[in-house]
């Protein structure tokens, strides 16, 4: 029976659930942000990262960093996000399980990814003896199942509790295609946060921090983590491009990650917009300016969208014109965002040179 619940404390819908975790938080405190301001305060809105075989979309990026710029947004986040072996990752879990439940006691919400879906983040509403009740994608929503608890022992191991995905688990059919993708005994990963309101930063130190961070993440190019080689910035579209020439992509994460693009730079937009109207002078015009070209690179991802539309087949794409035309569009939007890396380091040092 369920001893804890926060009361308003909701799943918010970004596809970058991530993302919405900070949404949720902001909404559950009352802190009156725009969801373009997240995304935009977060570096996100600025980010493209893929990984190797194009199939792992929302994990990779630097979620860690972006929960430390949250505080410029009035929330302070604390927490676990560590891969470890089978003897820390079980101590982990048990450590996660007494925090979270500290935090609900004191009216606190908690989030964390990999609990009811693989790559996702689902906000923790409450707790029972047994385990945590999650708002998710899938988790929570009403159907059979779907908000029973997950055992505090499955933190780490994508368990929904919902008489679906538990049948497909009995017969087989299960796939975790979450971050850890090794052998379950040989430990895991371990991401769950806990979160207080604080006193935002002024917009000025906030975005220089947002930029500097989106810009720096970028310019990685390549790089590893959790047992998978990242791309990140133009490298990520790159790499994007040569799966659809080799036809290694599947349809459902051709729509996965052209959605996840769209819904990105839809809200570097407005965010840019938004930032335009909150500052003066030379910064505001400069904002306005980069507001204009992430439209453009908005439209670009609206297009591939509409030829990609979620969601796709589990399948590769066999219609070589439909390929052609994608690797066409992804050259497109690589060219509008290497201009875009150009317009955020400018609004990156007016941002310095004020102080």
């Amino acid at each position: 029976m369920l001893k804890m619940k926060l009361d308003g404390y909701r799943f918010s819908g970004f596809h970058k659930s991530h993302i919405g975790a900070l949404k949720s938080c902001l909404d559950y405190f009352n802190i009156p942000v725009s969801s373009a301001w997240i995304y935009g305060m977060s570096g996100n809105a600025f980010m493209t990262v893929v990984d190797d075989r194009l199939s792992a979309p929302n994990i990779g990026e630097p979620e860690e960093e972006m929960f430390t710029l949250a505080r410029h947004l009035g929330l302070d986040i604390r927490g676990f996000h560590t891969f470890a072996d089978k003897i820390e990752f079980e101590r982990l879990q048990r450590e996660a399980w007494a925090k979270a439940r500290s935090a609900l006691d004191q009216g606190l919400p908690v989030f964390a990814k990999e609990l009811d879906l693989g790559n996702e983040t689902s906000v923790v509403y409450g707790y029972d003896d047994t385990g945590y009740y999650s708002y998710s994608w899938h988790g929570g929503n009403g159907h059979e199942g779907s908000d029973n608890a997950i055992p505090w022992s499955k933190l780490g191991r994508n368990y929904c509790p919902c008489a679906s995905c538990r049948e497909r688990e009995r017969s087989g059919e299960w796939a975790n295609d979450g971050v850890y993708t090794g052998d379950p005994e040989e430990g895991g990963f371990i991401s769950l946060h806990w979160v207080s309101p604080v006193e935002p930063s002024d917009d000025r130190t906030a975005l220089r921090a947002a930029l500097a961070l989106a810009l720096n993440h970028n310019k990685r190019g390549t790089y590893k983590w959790g047992g998978r080689t990242f791309y990140s910035g133009a490298a990520a579209f790159d790499r994007w491009m040569d799966s659809l020439r080799s036809n290694t992509i599947h349809g459902f994460y051709m729509g996965y990650f052209t959605d996840i693009c769209h819904e990105s730079r839809r809200f570097a937009h407005l965010f840019l917009s938004e930032a335009a109207d909150r500052f003066d002078g030379v910064l505001s015009e400069e904002l306005g300016r980069a507001s204009e070209h992430y439209r453009q690179i908005q439209e670009a991802f609206r297009s591939l969208n509409q030829l990609f539309p979620w969601s796709q087949p589990h399948a590769p794409i066999e219609d070589p014109d439909r390929r052609r035309e994608a690797i066409e569009a992804l050259a497109g939007i690589r060219g509008l965002e290497i201009e875009a890396h150009d317009i955020l380091e400018k609004l990156h040092d007016l941002c310095c040179s004020a102080d």
